[in-house]
């Protein structure tokens, strides 16, 4: 009697594993052809893409830095926009507000405005990039640094994006 107790209850625990947990594996008839029982496979590819984008900062000098006051100088925030510069995360999150990806702006260049025989500086244009977005989603959020929000749809997050800020 123990026996056959032991041989059930073993038999019961057995059943409760395969129950919760997943096992894959191949079975074959004796003659060595397949059952036909199918094996799990990895989910789809899913595609990205490359999010792309200019945030202009408004501002005299006072609201941005250059190494110059040619157009093509380099530049980034200053006082209240310090936090606008190379190496600044953006991030793109989903719907639900789960990010996605992240990325940073990359690089600026000075806006100038010729004045009285010398440029004056009246901005900063920064590119950011954000490589290897999930495609297929209905919308999108973009986030620079912590500047709010961005809401995009998806036709918008594919082309590039043309943000500004300040009083200019």
């Amino acid at each position: 009697m123990t026996s056959i107790r032991l041989i059930a209850g073993f038999g019961a625990l057995v059943l409760a594993l395969a129950a919760t947990a997943t096992v894959t594996y191949v079975a074959t008839r004796p003659s060595g052809m397949s059952l036909g029982i199918p094996s799990t496979t990895a989910a789809p590819f899913k595609q990205t893409f490359v999010l792309t984008g200019i945030l202009t900062i408004q501002s005299d000098s006072s609201g941005v830095t250059t190494d110059g006051d040619a157009t093509d100088a380099s530049c980034q925030g200053a006082g209240g926009y310090s936090d606008l510069a190379p190496g600044t995360a953006v991030k793109v999150s989903d719907g639900a507000g789960h990010v996605i990806s992240t990325g940073s702006i990359t690089s600026g260049s000075a806006q100038t405005r010729y004045v009285y025989d010398h440029n004056v500086v009246t901005g900063c244009q920064l590119g950011f990039t954000v490589n290897d977005v999930p495609d297929g989603l209905s919308s999108y959020v973009l986030t620079v640094s912590h500047r709010g929000d961005q809401f995009l749809s998806a036709e918008q997050a594919h082309a590039p994006i043309t943000l500004t800020i300040g009083d200019g």
